[in-house]
């Protein structure tokens, strides 16, 4: 197994491999913290059916639009959302071949095997601002992901920096904007919905949720073809008729009052379905995952947090940990805020109802995807690479059973916005095993995940070693600033809430609210005006990726990912004749009695 090298005096607290149990107890005191009475019991060998944290994985960010020098401009001379999403995407064509989704029209997939999408209410569209959602394909791999994500990054900066304008955009990787808006990142992972008995009761109820999609679907027709009506004759009693070239601007010549009665009626209609949905999150699916999870993902944002300044002055290292409210549901339809989120089932069972019932059949597969929202939007390569390596380790360890002595979390809402708010790491919170702090979750689960590598032969280990480590890396930086609150020598351009803050603080004590804002928000810029861009700049061996791995990325996924041949095809069709339509999991080829539906792997993507 591989052993971590020591670099400070904590080693023995840290990873527990050497040194009695009186050293480790003398040590820790000496750093600071107050022993926690659990211990990780030694696992038995097992073989997994596959290399270690091997699954799939994609990941999912929101970018916030701006314009650089707002200055000489009004709020009304500010370019509309709409308008921005329809440049960045005619910046994306011109870099590489694309092809419309196939249920979303605001959704465009890409040669790179990813996906662009519009996060707007159609209501917004004529309003400044606005998020474009990029996704990376599905790739198996920790460091196949943070290639694609830099990618992606590259690609999304690059694109507003190119877009036909006469403003300066630039495009913000974060959580949070100036009026407190809050929006991200989320993971996705592969997973076992459930096992034994409970895959049948999983069954049993999707079932039953098929058959309310039909019913739905049935009421919702004529609903519909009124609202259509309804807003035919907003048109109609407009003198200016304007050319409608996109159905979402016939929806903004309906009054606001309006459409929410129209949007509300239709909630009305796949309410049942929604409840239905909220039970089988809650009570059925990935009960295994949430259980043993939770504590981690709570205590991850002291890792992997990008930071916040907010309203009142109060600096967070989670946005997204502060707006939590619940751990398992939709995430959209009452714009609840979840640590698991549901809401692709959502989509699955109420948007695409209209368009296909058939695809319905894949929500009756035994492993789904399990979609983490309690994600941060991170910069550091290290913490983006952490962030999902040890989340499919852990994965892992669940889906074999190997969950003996994870520490769970008793109060999980309370608990994550105490430690979110504690920049200064002493918060403690109650677990099964005594009050912990969020170091002392994160080592619990590294030791354990130590264990169960240690555990597993070493041709079945996979990339687990090179996660172990640079988890340990990360968690090193933390442990050294909760040491000595002066020392973030390591922190620098690792751990991103850290960076942030340390920047902030270069300000100086009088800095007034605006400026230190500024610090915040600039941090994540995608330009070479970026603050954090502007510090590696000086640190280049904190990169992970090299810009040639980059630029491949940006034209190709990786030949193990089933996003491959949608790539492939992307490529082949998206300047022939035959028009192509794409969605995750298959791809419409073709016009009229010709057109053909092409599977992309076994394995779909729900």
């Amino acid at each position: 197994p591989p052993h971590f090298q020591a670099e400070d005096g904590i080693r023995d607290s840290v990873n527990g491999l050497v040194g009695s149990e009186m050293c480790i107890r003398d040590r820790v005191n000496k750093a600071g913290f107050r022993p926690v009475a659990h211990t990780t019991p030694p696992l038995r060998a097992a073989m997994p059916r596959r290399p270690l944290v091997s699954r799939l994985i994609g990941m999912e960010t929101e970018y916030a639009t701006l314009v650089a020098d707002v200055q000489n401009l009004e709020r009304a001379d500010l370019p509309p959302s709409r308008m921005v999403f329809t440049q960045l995407c005619e910046a994306i064509r011109r870099d590489q071949p694309t092809a419309a989704g196939l249920f979303d029209h605001e959704q465009m997939f890409l040669a790179s095997g990813g996906a662009v999408t519009f996060e707007s209410h159609p209501s917004m569209h004529a309003s400044p601002g606005g998020l474009v959602e990029f996704a990376t394909p599905e790739v198996t791999s920790p460091d196949e992901l943070l290639a694609c994500q830099r990618s992606t990054d590259a690609l999304a900066a690059e694109a507003a920096a190119d877009s036909e304008t006469s403003f300066d955009l630039r495009v913000l990787k974060n959580s949070s904007d100036a009026l407190g808006h809050v929006y991200g990142c989320q993971e996705n992972y592969e997973a076992e919905v459930a096992s034994g008995l409970g895959i049948w009761i999983y069954r049993a109820l999707i079932g039953v949720l098929w058959l309310m999609q039909i019913l739905s679907l049935v009421i919702s027709i004529p609903v519909m073809g009124m609202i259509l009506a309804v807003m035919s004759l907003c048109r109609w009693l407009r003198r200016d008729r304007v050319p409608i070239h996109e159905p979402q601007e016939l929806f903004e010549l309906v009054p606001a009052w309006l459409s929410k009665v129209m949007i509300t009626l239709l909630r009305v209609i796949h309410l049942p379905t929604v409840l239905m949905l909220r039970f089988v999150a809650r009570n059925v699916a990935f009960r295994r995952q949430r259980r043993h999870l939770t504590g981690f993902l709570i205590s991850r944002v002291a890792l992997c947090g990008s930071g916040n300044l907010d309203h009142e002055g109060r600096y967070q290292m989670s946005a997204k940990a502060m707006v939590t409210d619940s751990l398992a549901d939709m995430g959209g339809f009452r714009g609840e805020r979840p640590i698991f989120v549901y809401g692709h089932w959502l989509g699955q069972f109420c948007a695409k109802s209209f368009m296909s019932l058939a695809s319905t059949r894949q929500m009756f597969q035994a492993r789904q995807r399990l979609q983490i929202g309690l994600s941060d939007s991170n910069l550091s390569d290290l913490a983006e690479y952490v962030k999902v390596g040890s989340t499919s380790l852990l994965l892992d360890m669940i889906e074999s059973g190997q969950t003996a002595g994870l520490p769970q979390i008793k109060r999980p809402l309370q608990s994550l916005h105490r430690l979110a708010s504690d920049w200064n790491l002493i918060a403690r919170v109650p677990t099964d095993q005594g009050e912990m702090s969020a170091i002392d979750l994160q080592r619990a689960y590294l030791l354990a995940a130590q264990s169960f590598v240690e555990a597993t032969p070493a041709n079945m280990r996979g990339e687990a070693p090179t996660v172990l480590k640079r988890w340990k890396e990360l968690l090193d930086a933390v442990i050294d600033f909760r040491r000595d609150a002066n020392d973030v020598s390591r922190a620098v351009g690792r751990v991103d809430w850290l960076t942030k803050r340390w920047m902030i603080d270069q300000l100086g004590r009088e800095a007034d609210w605006a400026a230190r804002k500024k610090v915040d928000l600039r941090y994540h810029e995608l330009s070479p005006d970026g603050y954090f861009y502007q510090l590696m700049e000086g640190r280049p061996e904190l990169r992970l990726v090299d810009e040639d791995r980059i630029r491949r990325r940006r034209r190709s996924p990786p030949p193990s990912s089933p996003a491959a041949r949608r790539g492939w095809m992307i490529r082949e069709f998206a300047n022939s004749d035959e028009a192509i339509q794409s969605e995750w999991s298959f791809a419409m080829i073709g016009r009229g009695r010709n057109r053909r539906r092409v599977e992309f792997a076994d394995k779909v993507r729900s």
